[in-house]
């Protein structure tokens, strides 16, 4: 699928769960799936931590914490596989609810992200500026580091979170 396709799909997904009182209102729409994605999305165990580092260091909601973490994990997930999510989630628990735990609505808002492209569209749908994923990496790779995850591992995700030019 071309970055535009995925963009558009982005966008209707956001207007599906946007009453269509505020159709006209682009900015709303995004806080509101926004809001719609954090209460979906109950985030769970040392995540909690990440979320919180994100918070405190960039000044971010946990909206933008949650959604724009799970993005860069859905990507790592689509680009390395299930079983390298599945090692660093033994790491850190709660990882996966980054990701859309249990939650049907934040998984279909991220689950299609394999692309550096869709993570940088996941970053802008959430009041983000793409650059923001730039900040968001040292501190999650900080983070897995002190979780244990290996510098093979680290390299890998940094190489894939890193956008081009």
């Amino acid at each position: 699928m071309n970055a535009i396709l995925k963009q558009f799909l982005l966008v209707s997904s956001i207007y599906l769960f946007t009453p269509a009182v505020d159709a006209f209102s682009l900015n709303d729409s995004l806080s509101k799936s926004s809001a719609a994605l954090t209460s979906a999305t109950q985030v769970k165990g040392e995540a909690q931590q990440l979320v919180g580092q994100l918070q405190n260091q960039l000044g971010v909601t946990q909206s933008q914490a949650v959604g724009g973490t799970g993005a860069m994990l859905q990507l790592a997930k689509n680009q390395l596989g299930a079983g390298t999510i599945s090692n660093l989630t033994d790491k850190a628990t709660g990882l996966s609810s980054l990701m859309g735990g249990g939650s049907s609505l934040s998984k279909s808002l991220i689950s299609n992200i394999s692309t550096m492209d869709g993570v940088q569209s996941a970053f802008s749908a959430l009041g983000m500026d793409p650059a923001m994923i730039q900040q968001f990496l040292p501190i999650i790779l900080g983070f897995l580091g002190d979780q244990g995850v290996g510098a093979s591992m680290l390299g890998k995700l940094q190489g894939l979170w890193t956008p081009a030019g």
